[in-house]
């Protein structure tokens, strides 16, 4: 249901000229949340939780793509975006793109995190071992924890070996898109 595009920070300040996002902000079953998409074609660049002030989050998104020029949405193409992604029938029509920005490492951790099923979770130590770096569960929950693209690269689905249930959103936000991925199965 989603489709994978990455690009390196060597690659996006090669290409940065191409890269225009438009953002918007949307309510959602799981609060309030900022998504970015490129111009072009739609692709979803970033989706975080807002719970600060929308000026915070939107100088976050411009963080992270700083060489990109940022656009309100004043079409509502975000809000059928965010209405796609968040559908209670998951997503409806086609499918929808993303574009990971990151390490070549972080881009593995966010891939494998999409063949984590639904409803369910696994520790940093399980991810470590599915993209063959059982040593890594602390890099693994450093790039959990860097993930752009909140619910749609599932890192709401990943825990600590002892049970420790952080969430970069926070943890009733993580157990509520938990609960409503297990009452739609």
């Amino acid at each position: 249901m989603v489709r994978i595009r990455a690009m390196t920070s060597e690659e996006y300040r090669a290409k940065h000229e191409s890269f225009k996002i438009i953002y918007g902000f949307h309510p959602t079953f799981c609060g309030n949340c900022l998504l970015g998409v490129t111009d072009s074609d739609k692709t979803v660049v970033y989706l975080a939780f807002v719970d600060k002030s929308q000026e915070k989050a939107l100088a976050e998104l411009k963080n992270d793509w700083p060489l990109s020029e940022l656009t309100k949405d004043n079409m509502f193409e975000t809000e059928e975006i965010v209405r796609n992604i968040f559908s209670p029938r998951g997503l409806v029509g086609d499918h929808i793109t993303v574009l990971l920005l990151g390490t070549e490492f972080q881009i593995k951790v966010w891939r494998s995190l999409l063949s984590i099923p639904v409803a369910t979770t696994v520790t940093y130590e399980q991810v470590a071992s599915m993209i063959d770096h059982p040593k890594a569960a602390r890099a693994v929950g450093n790039a959990v924890m860097k993930n752009k693209i909140a619910y749609l690269i599932p890192c709401h689905r990943v825990k600590g070996k002892s049970g420790s249930n952080k969430y970069k959103w926070g943890t009733d936000r993580k157990e509520n898109i938990l609960m409503s991925e297990s009452n739609h199965l």
